[in-house]
């Protein structure tokens, strides 16, 4: 792959791509680099508004939840979660976990969202996966601390018949704490509970895609794609956080885990729709050497053959925290052998060929069942993946987690008609 294909520098990518779209002049606070930490405000005499370019995040106060007119939308969605993978202290076993709670869509009947729960986890020792999507009943409520203060804080509840959530942030500490349990047990929910906390660590919040905001959405009032950055139509917003060290406890099968491991964490918010039916191939690779890699790649048609390059990022974290950012064809998936779920009878690409910026890498999984059916006629992979050199066969040189998707997106309205559950594009998008 030539040089021109993936432009960026390493110090072009810090100054031009996650620094510029957010802003991360260091300040007075010690310890890594923050995107919260704004850009340096202009003199006195100056006509400028900011020395720098002005962030399209405002952190902290862009972790909370999002509300208001912008967002009072049935296309709306958001969702911060994490995954980890780690190992189970008592035992030595490895496992792998996703902890997402979404806030989805706007019902106007209760001026208020869905809000869907989802975790899977793998014990990839015994080949063990249990998974659970939860969907609450109620709102998240909420109470947060001063939002210009240097120990900022805030924390959400949900709750329902069968279970809890509960999630804390603190901003003085980078300190993310998720705890919570359900006991709905059935074809296809397993009972779990967690109480866990992590900490951010250098490089801090960064943007996942190379202009801050994600081309996600689809338009159905047109052809083609038609977005609006002011109402976020079509659009959104996703910062990620590429390290995290976590402690704390996860019980999946009636077992408790004493886990510690590394996290990655995501938030992404927007009025959008998934693109091309929802069909795409999302994850991240952390690689021996210290380098780390995140992709996205949507797929046209019926299959996995036909990928959409205009839609597909890439994005590399080096070990000395500088990012590169890629898209089109600077990353391409190709499947060697598809997987189909006995279960539901989806298909997903779960062995094939990266062409990547750092080189050309196999990936594959251990284990194949790691699918969540979430019982409203949908389902997606949240699993365990790795990649090797030289060959599907080659010595493992990276290991991460994988979203796949290969059906529709369902939201959880069904008795409520399409007009009602999405909102008219061709009227936000002008």
């Amino acid at each position: 792959m030539s040089d021109a294909t993936f432009k960026l520098n390493r110090r072009a990518a810090l100054l031009s791509g996650a620094g510029a779209a957010i802003g991360l002049t260091a300040m007075t606070r010690s310890g890594p680099v923050f995107a919260q930490d704004a850009s340096a405000k202009a003199a006195a005499t100056s006509t400028l508004f900011s020395e720098e370019p002005q962030p399209i995040y405002h952190l902290p106060h862009d972790h909370r939840f999002h509300r208001g007119p912008t967002y009072m939308h049935n296309d709306y969605q958001e969702w911060q979660y994490f995954t980890l993978l780690g190992t189970d202290k008592k035992t030595g076993d490895k496992i792998s976990a996703f902890i997402c709670p979404f806030h989805q869509g706007w019902v106007s009947a209760h001026d208020g969202r869905a809000n869907p729960f989802n975790f899977a986890f793998t014990n990839l020792n015994t080949g063990e996966f249990y998974s659970a999507m939860t969907l609450f009943e109620g709102d998240y409520t909420g109470t947060a601390g001063d939002p210009d203060a240097e120990d900022f804080w805030f924390e959400y509840d949900v709750s329902g018949a069968s279970g809890d959530m509960n999630l804390k942030y603190d901003y003085a500490t980078e300190t993310w704490a998720y705890k919570g349990h359900s006991d709905i047990e059935d074809e296809n929910n397993s009972p779990y509970a967690f109480d866990v906390k992590f900490t951010v660590e250098a490089p801090g919040y960064i943007p996942a895609a190379y202009h801050g905001l994600e081309n996600i959405g689809w338009d159905s009032a047109g052809p083609g794609y038609r977005h609006n950055p002011q109402t976020l139509a079509g659009l959104s917003r996703y910062i990620q956080v590429p390290r995290a060290k976590l402690t704390g406890t996860i019980t999946a099968g009636g077992r408790e885990y004493d886990v510690e491991g590394d996290v990655w964490y995501e938030h992404q918010w927007g009025n959008f729709r998934n693109v091309e039916a929802g069909r795409y191939f999302w994850g991240y690779m952390r690689m021996d050497d210290g380098t780390a890699f995140t992709w996205r790649q949507y797929y046209l048609g019926d299959g996995w053959d036909d990928y959409d390059p205009g839609l597909t990022r890439f994005q590399v974290i080096h070990p000395d925290n500088t990012v590169e950012y890629g898209f089109g064809p600077v990353f391409t998936y190709t499947p060697t052998e598809i997987w189909t779920s006995p279960r539901t009878g989806y298909t997903y690409p779960w062995d094939g060929v990266m062409q990547t910026p750092v080189g050309e890498l196999y990936f594959n999984t251990p284990i194949k069942e790691q699918e969540t059916p979430a019982g409203n006629g949908f389902a997606f992979i949240e699993g365990y993946g790795e990649i090797r050199t030289g060959g599907p066969d080659g010595p493992v040189v990276g290991r991460g987690f994988v979203e796949m998707v290969d059906n529709p997106p369902v939201y959880p309205f069904k008795d409520l008609p399409e007009e009602d559950i999405f909102m008219d594009f061709s009227k936000v998008n002008r």
